[in-house]
């Protein structure tokens, strides 16, 4: 405990000195390496504010837990979360605060020098703290054949374990409750997964383990009373209270402040694109948005002219020959996406939302999973839960099951959360397809 409470005051001091050193160099490079007695007094005003704001929100995102339960996605995410987060109560908290000498500049050069120097530094904390980190001891539950997956399950989940494996009618009782950290679950029945959930939470124990139909169906849902009979009532899935009308006032400006903005960029793409494989500069596809109306998804081309012609509908591969020279960097870099903008302005797709798909895939996913068609009830994003949660070799049940969670936990942080993460992955997602 002792050296716990030492560890988190040195980790809670660094963070403070990373903070402010971030704003003081930001001063320094807005006032050409000078610092005016002015612009300090107001530095020296808001240094209170803005240093507890931070560390709460630090603490409000994890990022005070042990630092080697996070994977590096998630402390990259909560770490650019925060600042973003922090930044803004910043500026607005100094427009509120009269005759104070703090440049909106100053915000800006700060949260970018934040975000570098944050992530080097709890990045490198998070690898000391792997290598010192003990071993945690995990129950794997399932049948016998399973337990290798759910050894790789495990691992992704903590980084140093210590496996035992347990078959679904194995009684409970077991003298390495004590020592066991946390507990997943395979293909086990209701009445096993009820008998561990309430062995884990009596011993305050994360229980991991894969959602199916029902689990997902009522994720969300709040409970009511009929009289005094408790009850649950079923979230929906379509935003409600004008949530949906806000949702897309914000995409439309998003977009078309993008359009803008990347004009420049979209026009030389373009031309790469002409010179580097000729014509059609843009690829038009078809797919499924909201209520299973048919749209016509634009794309910059990144494969040979009539790709499918010969084959019909199929998904890229890695090294697909199909794919030009220019077209692998636009995958790799994601900036094949970009002409999706006008999608999201012309209201056939969100910034943020379940991926679209093509209608031959649709309807093969249909058939095989039994909720797939509640993906439907929501606007497609140019991002999504599964983009930034799963990967490409996720299935197609397993992106299903982001995508409807996704639907049924629905708020303005979770879609701020994704964008996030899409951008802090795209220099990571190396498995492009």
């Amino acid at each position: 405990m002792k050296r716990w409470v030492s560890n988190w005051i040195l980790v809670t001091l660094i963070d403070i000195l990373v903070f402010n050193g971030a704003n003081l160099v930001a001063f320094f490079i807005r006032f050409a390496f000078r610092l005016p007695p002015y612009n300090l007094d107001a530095f020296i005003r808001l240094f209170p504010f803005e240093t507890f704001s931070l560390l709460v929100l630090f603490y409000f995102y994890g990022l005070y837990d042990w630092s080697a339960s996070k994977t590096s996605q998630e402390v990259m995410s909560s770490v650019v979360t925060a600042i973003i987060v922090n930044t803004f109560f910043a500026t607005m908290f100094s427009y509120m605060m009269e005759n104070i000498g703090f440049p909106r500049t100053v915000f800006f050069i700060s949260a970018m020098l934040q975000v570098i120097l944050f992530l080097a530094w709890r990045l490198m904390y998070r690898s000391l703290s792997l290598r010192t980190a003990p071993s945690v001891h995990v129950m794997v539950v399932g049948p016998e054949k399973e337990w290798p997956e759910l050894t790789i399950r495990a691992g992704k989940y903590l980084p140093r374990i210590r496996v035992h494996y347990r078959l679904p009618d194995d009684s409970l009782s077991s003298a390495l409750w004590p020592y066991i950290g946390a507990v997943i679950l395979g293909n086990v029945n209701q009445e096993t997964k009820s008998r561990y959930f309430i062995e884990c939470m009596t011993r305050n124990i994360p229980c991991l383990w894969k959602p199916n139909t029902y689990d997902l169906l009522v994720a969300g849902s709040e409970l009511t009373s009929l009289g005094e009979t408790p009850m649950f009532s079923l979230a929906s899935i379509r935003t409600r209270h004008g949530s949906a009308a806000v949702k897309r006032l914000a995409d439309i400006t998003v977009s078309f402040f993008g359009l803008v903005t990347f004009f420049p960029i979209l026009l030389l793409i373009g031309l790469v694109i002409l010179i580097d494989s000729g014509r059609p500069i843009l690829y038009r596809q078809e797919r499924i948005t909201a209520g299973g109306r048919h749209f016509m998804l634009v794309k910059f081309r990144t494969m040979v002219p009539d790709a499918e012609k010969t084959t019909g509908p199929v998904l890229a591969k890695a090294d697909d020959p199909r794919i030009t020279r220019f077209g692998k960097f636009l995958r790799a870099t994601h900036l094949d996406e970009l002409p999706q903008l006008w999608n999201i302005l012309k209201g056939d797709m969100s910034l943020v939302g379940p991926r679209p798909e093509r209608p031959v895939f649709v309807d093969q996913h249909r058939r095989n999973i039994a909720f797939y068609e509640l993906r439907h009830l929501s606007t497609p994003g140019l991002t999504g839960l599964a983009q930034v949660a799963g990967s490409y070799t996720s299935t197609p049940e397993e992106k299903a099951t982001y995508d409807l969670a996704y639907a049924k936990t629905w708020s303005w942080l979770k879609d701020l959360s994704i964008v996030i993460r899409t951008i802090i992955q795209i220099p990571f997602k190396k498995d492009q397809q």
